[in-house]
């Protein structure tokens, strides 16, 4: 009888095969040949999910924004007000491992977006849908009441995405510094200054 495969499930672990190999090697080490072998498969099976080299960097990237938005939601469900509002803004910080690996490959991909059109293009895009994402949070958390009146939403999405981004970056180069301390330090400072 033959093996039933999975073809999401299977996809899910080629991409996380991806992400493991730029975490450790980086972005350039990333090879068709390297991922299939991180994945234990070969690299027919990959030609059989993506186009290409790139169509698996492009997917990884989307898989790890999406896995970030799906965490976030199980971890707060429907809840609103600020106490969400700091749990939704610590989800997003390389606070431990699985998240450090993350902001890994998010560096990687934006030093390769630099002379890579097609990367550039689909890093634009998870940051404009990073944006409006986080704008909902932040019009629900309003809308209770919860930030200061004269918050300007607009903006404030545009700090917290260069705050996240920044942090991200130090954790990534100066992890004995941007510890998890810090960074919740740093998240419940920016929550004070903009709580009502």
């Amino acid at each position: 009888m033959p093996k039933i495969v999975d073809h999401e499930e299977r996809r899910a672990e080629v991409l996380e095969a991806t992400w493991r190999v730029i975490a450790t090697r980086g972005l350039d080490a990333a090879t068709v040949r390297q991922i299939a072998k991180e994945a234990g498969v070969s690299s027919g099976v990959l030609a059989h999910y993506f186009a290409d080299k790139d169509d698996i960097l492009v997917q990884a990237h989307r898989l790890a924004y999406d896995r970030v938005f799906r965490r976030v939601e199980e971890k707060i469900g429907r809840s609103t007000g600020i106490e969400a509002l700091r749990a939704t803004l610590y989800e997003t910080l390389p606070m431990d491992e699985n998240r450090r690996i993350e902001a890994v490959i998010d560096i990687n991909y934006i030093g390769r977006a630099l002379n890579d059109p097609r990367l550039k293009l689909v890093r634009q895009e998870s940051a404009q849908v990073a944006r409006g994402w986080w704008l909902g949070v932040l019009t629900s958390t309003a809308a209770g009441g919860h930030l200061a009146v004269d918050t300007n939403l607009e903006l404030l999405v545009d700090q917290i995405l260069v705050f996240i981004d920044g942090i991200s970056l130090q954790s990534v180069l100066f992890p004995d510094l941007m510890t998890p301390e810090l960074q919740k330090r740093l998240a419940d400072d920016l929550i004070a200054r903009i709580r009502a």
